[in-house]
């Protein structure tokens, strides 16, 4: 069975994102970014606060319209753009949404459009979705919108989405057809026109657009590989779509910069000779300057793109003028990210335009470093961490750090959003490949340390696919990739316990260290306690199953609290049978000999002392690559969690109140 190609699934992506408006006519919107919907403001109306009906996955939702163009009309037709963006107050979870291409696409771009319309079954509006193609620009009262050609443009598709098969991204807006009933084609509303309606909630929307595809990559993978097979482009140096992506998340953190003077000044700043841009749409934000520039013919080969160049300005900018409000996080994530996309080629450069934008104690962070520890023989890692949201513990919150010594810990950018603990473990495997490469790159064995809630554990960074040069391998294969609890790192009367601990570690090797723990029989809870406080020398625990299951969690849980430093387990297992039928005593050197994974444990990792486990285990997982079977292999799900006392990261301190603020 062959498989669907990239634009099959972008396609149906793009469907899942439309939505059936019915406002003072019926026809269709799509998602943009969480909670709200862009469609034509001839479908949902032009009044600001005027309510629609939206629905979506056969649910009715309440859309509330925050902007649109004016409903003047000309010939029975509405004005240039003919926009209007839909904010829904209550919206359904996990929604997709459209990645957004401001560019108008060239005349013979091939275009998919997607809507609801009623031409089949006349009291039903029911999904259709066809191909067009650009056929040029058309002057349109005030405007030029996209022609299109090719195709029936039928009653209902009006405020659909345009899918451009040469970028990937949605370039315009379904705005009325040539002829009914004919295959005349039509006109579409280019999607830049967005920043003719209000410029506060353009920027809202535009924002939580590039902020939502910095943390979901299910649209953009399948548009990066749709703008890949469409042709190479030649015309110079030029950002990778994900490198553009990233820069725009980072842009969406910046602070708000209202005046339209300061968006010119800094596209002047850059762009060649000094000119102003061409477009006849008002510069809103950082992305419409950082968008126009990368649609400027691009600079001779050596050169920062002149977009790139941009983003170096504004992290710099960030930088001089401090952090009010923790801004601080932003400018260093933008400055990672330009650093990146440089690249070893035009490293160098960035460096340069970034000037005085480098943080302090951090200058050996960049692309293209060597990746060697420090003087002081510290072991550097990327310290990735997901922490229960305060409000709501079903929430998580994810942040990066960089981490050099104790005394040099970076973090890679602000705290996120609360998520939900799938979206925040994505959001995290984004993040990782990109600060390992600031810290020495993929190529380089590294370390990554990632501090987990119990219940997120098990999930398979290792796994992770990497990317371009190195799609072929796995994170794990790569990196030395080990777990350490998010609930003793939040409770700092822990730590002294997991001090002492560790000490009992130093220089032993795990086949005189590991012992098996199960959770069951004799190992109950209180009986484990007692274990543990009365040997100190029960310092690394080979689990008969995963913390997640049954009896180990509780096993989990009191070796956490008695501050056990090392545990390893097979990733998603229950608690073994012990080979010989017999009940579970207390820890001991000999106990469960019987069980597979314990078994092969000593096995493996029996010769080892403590500090060298993380590199023992990365071996172990690239093993298993090597194996026909790597499932039987012990590095194919191994867990290891390595949790060094010496690594932890700052905490910060409460700020005291006010003296008569809420308390």
């Amino acid at each position: 069975m062959s498989r669907h190609s990239p634009l099959a699934l972008l396609q149906e992506l793009l469907e899942e994102c439309r939505v059936l408006v019915t406002g003072v006519t019926q026809g269709t919107g799509f998602f943009v970014a969480p909670g709200y919907v862009v469609t034509s403001a001839h479908v949902a109306g032009a009044e600001p606060g005027a309510r629609v009906a939206v629905a979506w996955g056969g649910i009715e939702y309440e859309g509330v319209i925050r902007a649109a163009s004016e409903a003047g009309r000309s010939q029975g037709l509405w004005p240039f753009p003919d926009l209007a963006v839909v904010e829904l107050p209550a919206p359904p979870e996990g929604h997709a949404c459209v990645w957004l291409d401001p560019v108008a696409p060239p005349s013979g771009t091939e275009l998919t459009a997607t809507g609801h319309s009623s031409v089949y079954e006349r009291r039903t509006a029911a999904g259709r979705t066809t191909l067009l193609r650009a056929a040029g620009r058309h002057g349109f009262h005030g405007g030029r919108m996209v022609e299109l050609t090719g195709g029936e443009v039928n009653h209902g598709l009006s405020g659909g989405p345009l899918l451009s098969h040469r970028t990937g991204g949605v370039c315009a807006v379904v705005k009325l057809t040539r002829k009914a009933d004919t295959a005349m084609g039509g006109l579409g509303a280019p999607v830049g026109a967005l920043r003719l309606l209000d410029p506060e909630v353009y920027r809202t929307v535009i924002r939580a657009h590039d902020r939502f595809h910095a943390a979901d990559t299910q649209w953009t993978a399948l548009s990066d590989r749709v703008a890949r097979d469409s042709g190479p482009n030649d015309d110079g140096p030029q950002l990778t779509p994900a490198s553009a992506r990233r820069l725009l998340g980072a842009l969406a953190e910046l602070p708000l910069r209202t005046e339209a003077a300061s968006h010119l000044a800094a596209f002047v700043a850059v762009s060649p000779e000094g000119r102003p841009p061409r477009a006849e749409l008002p510069l809103l934000d950082h992305r419409d300057v950082f968008t126009e520039l990368a649609a400027l013919m691009p600079p001779q080969s050596g050169a920062l793109p002149y977009e790139l160049a941009f983003a170096a300005d504004r992290a710099r900018e960030a930088a001089r003028d401090g952090a009010p409000g923790g801004w601080a996080g932003a400018a260093l994530l933008l400055r990672d990210r330009v650093l990146t996309a440089a690249g070893d080629r035009l490293g160098e450069a960035a460096r340069r335009r970034l000037g005085d934008g480098v943080a302090p104690g951090d200058g050996a962070a960049v692309a293209g470093g060597d990746g060697e520890p420090p003087a002081d023989g510290v072991r550097p890692s990327v310290i990735g961490r997901i922490r229960h949201s305060m409000r709501d513990r079903r929430l998580y919150h994810v942040m990066v750090w960089r981490f050099r010594s104790p005394k040099d810990i970076t973090p890679a950018g602000p705290e996120s959003e609360a998520l939900p603990l799938d979206r925040a473990v994505a959001l995290l495997a984004g993040l990782l490949p990109e600060q390992v490469e600031i810290m020495g790159g993929l190529a380089e064995t590294g370390l990554i340390e990632l501090i987990l809630p119990r219940e997120a554990l098990d999930e398979d960074f290792p796994q992770l696919r990497l990317p371009e040069p190195f799609e072929w391998t796995r994170l794990g294969a790569k990196q030395q990739v080990v777990v350490r609890p998010l609930e003793r790192h939040e409770a700092p009367s822990l730590h002294r316990a997991l001090e002492r601990r560790w000490r009992q570690l130093d220089g032993r090797t795990m086949d005189e260290a590991l012992v098996c723990v199960c959770g069951r029989d004799a190992q109950h809870k209180a009986a484990l306690g007692a274990s543990f406080d009365l040997d100190p020398t029960l310092a690394a625990l080979a689990l008969a199953g995963s913390p997640r299951s049954g009896p180990v969690e509780d096993a989990y849980r009191v070796a956490v609290a008695s501050g056990v430093p090392m545990m390893t387990w097979h990733r998603g297992s229950d608690a073994c049978e012990r080979a010989d039928g017999a009940t579970c005593g207390l820890p001991g050197r000999q106990t469960c000999r019987g069980g597979a994974f314990y078994t092969a444990a000593r096995k493996e990792l029996g010769d080892v002392v403590c500090e060298e486990l993380p590199e023992r285990v990365w071996k172990l997982r690239a093993e298993a690559l090597m194996q026909s079977r790597p499932g039987e292999h012990i590095g194919g799900d191994i867990v290891l969690l390595w949790d060094d006392p010496g690594r932890q990261l700052p905490r910060v301190p409460l700020a005291p109140a006010e003296e008569g603020s809420p308390r």
